[in-house]
């Protein structure tokens, strides 16, 4: 029998291609490969395979089953991807990109306009953190308050630029990049800072419910406690974290109609009492603030992925998008915060909803937004979810697994319900270690180490920016956290 006859299986059946693998497997020295094939072979994995694979984990099992051959294929052909000098392809993990997107996959396709671009930032950055800040300026003062909410804009959007130019250079996402600059370790770290502040936002969030929920009943002559209301969430919370296809929900509606309602009211107060007594700065709690700032603008594990939705060439104007978008949040958290602070004074509470007249509006919006944010919990929450699923390696294909995963995210539920039941008394103390221990790496930390280990040839200048930031980040996350740990223990009950 000759070669050819030996290697082909269309003449000999099954059972010679089991031979042939075999003798492939027994080769000790494999015949060496050109530089050109090799480079071929290369460009086609970037090219072909990482996408695909892509295209592949950014659907749930449901999604995957449901779909035929040819909308597979279609469904791959339209996966974004991006490259950049060195031709490296964007692909975007499961646990990454739809995650924190908090919307479907056609969000992400590449007819993203600018302005959809623009709404998907605005969504990362507005949220409740917004109505921490009035309190947060009475921790910082009135005029320190603003330079350090400016001090952590600008400190975010230049790692954010950091972010963007490791994308360029190696693609992939946020966890991809770290494992590119200091491999399986960079990656893990990522992963589990996305965990720990998605657990962070989901805790402050079931306090803020359980607190504003009391005030309503309150009202009412209902006297439920926030233990009560915080461990009633939780018969809410298990059932959503089940749901495998999680979609925008109303959240930005009442959040809009809030802000406009306590900006109003505000402003009368302003106009009808005028200025109340308010301190410049604050030596005693101003660290608190310094955190919450951090909390408030905590938004760059969207950036990548809002990116990567755009064209190539919408993706150019993405950073000046950018730019314009935090220098204007930056200016209407100013005005938020000085205004809300001014009108209350001293005696305004960590929800600035807490301190507003006890009327029909201001219990509308307390019902509404937290109607909103008990909706928006799996949201919160998928993140973390799909990343320790993977820890856990729970198969990702597996229907017969579903018991397992909604058990293990009933689990991760009461965790967070615990969580909050314990920071339940000091909200804004917990919400400022929250941003510096959860939010500071994302925000600070790693974007300038990855890059300065990236990019091979960077100038002085560059390294030093790069290790200042880093070392903010890291003073930020010790200084803040210890500060409020110390403020906690001597805090009244």
């Amino acid at each position: 029998m000759n070669t050819s006859d030996a290697v082909s299986p269309t003449t000999q059946g099954p059972d010679a291609l089991k031979r042939v693998n075999s003798a492939h497997l027994r080769i000790n020295n494999p015949p060496a490969m050109s530089p050109a094939v090799r480079a071929t072979i290369e460009e086609n994995v970037r090219n072909v395979y990482n996408p695909f694979i892509s295209s592949m984990l950014s659907q749930t099992s449901d999604q995957y089953e449901n779909l035929t051959n040819a909308q597979r294929i279609e469904n791959f052909l339209h996966t974004p991807a991006t490259y950049s000098a060195r031709r490296s392809v964007q692909s975007i993990s499961a646990s990454e990109l739809t995650p924190l997107t908090a919307a479907k996959r056609e969000a992400l396709s590449k007819e993203t306009t600018m302005g959809q671009a623009f709404l998907a930032l605005l969504k990362a950055f507005v949220g409740t953190g917004i109505l921490f800040l009035p309190q947060g300026f009475k921790s910082g003062g009135i005029v320190f308050s603003p330079i350090i909410l400016s001090i952590v804009a600008l400190l975010t959007l230049y790692a954010m630029f950091r972010l963007l130019a490791c994308r360029e250079l190696v693609g992939g996402s946020y966890s991809h990049i770290g494992e590119v600059a200091y491999g399986k370790w960079g990656s893990r770290m990522v992963q589990i800072s996305i965990v720990l502040m998605q657990f962070g936002f989901c805790c402050s969030y079931i306090i803020f419910v359980a607190q504003n929920m009391n005030q309503v009943l309150a009202y009412f002559g209902a006297n439920v406690s926030v233990g009560a209301l915080i461990v009633l969430q939780t018969v809410v919370y298990i059932p959503l974290s089940w749901i495998r296809y999680i979609s925008n929900l109303i959240a930005d509606v009442f959040i809009l109609y809030g802000v406009a309602y306590i900006l109003g009211t505000s402003f009368t107060s302003l106009a009808v009492e005028g200025i109340q007594p308010v301190q410049y700065f604050n030596p005693q709690d101003y660290s608190v603030f310094i955190g919450t700032a951090v909390f408030t603008f905590e938004g760059i594990g969207l950036v990548i992925p809002t990116q990567a939705s755009l064209t190539k060439d919408r993706q150019k104007r993405f950073p000046s998008l950018l730019v314009w978008t935090v220098l204007g949040l930056l200016t209407v958290y100013s005005v938020f915060a000085s205004v809300n602070y001014m009108a209350l004074g001293d005696p305004i509470q960590p929800l600035v909803l807490a301190s507003l007249p006890r009327n029909g509006w201001t219990l509308s919006v307390q019902c509404g937004w937290s109607f909103a944010q008990l909706l928006s919990y799996p949201l919160f929450l998928f993140p973390a979810v799909k990343i320790i699923e993977d820890m856990l390696q729970l198969p990702r294909r597996s229907s017969g697994q579903k018991v397992q995963k909604n058990v293990v995210r009933a689990v991760i539920v009461i965790v967070t319900v615990l969580i909050a039941h314990f920071g339940q008394e000091h909200l804004d103390l917990f919400v400022s270690i929250v941003g510096a221990v959860c939010c500071v790496p994302l925000s600070f930390i790693y974007p300038p180490l990855f890059y300065q280990k990236i990019m091979k040839h960077t100038t002085f200048m560059s390294k030093v920016v790069d290790w200042l930031v880093v070392f903010i980040g890291i003073g930020t996350f010790v200084f803040v956290t210890y500060s409020n740990i110390q403020n906690w223990g001597a805090a009244p009950l």
